[in-house]
């Protein structure tokens, strides 16, 4: 049987241009990274 997930990382935007030039950033290269590393830091303090 599938669990609920849970949120780990969550961006709000002021507007849906906001959103979708963020969109674009994460999907690159360095937007990736940016994400992976993120991701890492927020899990480890989450133990």
């Amino acid at each position: 049987a599938r669990r609920p997930f849970q949120l780990v990382y969550y961006e709000a935007c002021l507007g849906q241009q906001d959103a979708l030039r963020r969109e674009k950033y994460l999907k690159t290269a360095y937007g990736k990274r940016y994400l992976k590393n993120r991701l890492r830091e927020e899990l480890h303090e989450r133990g």
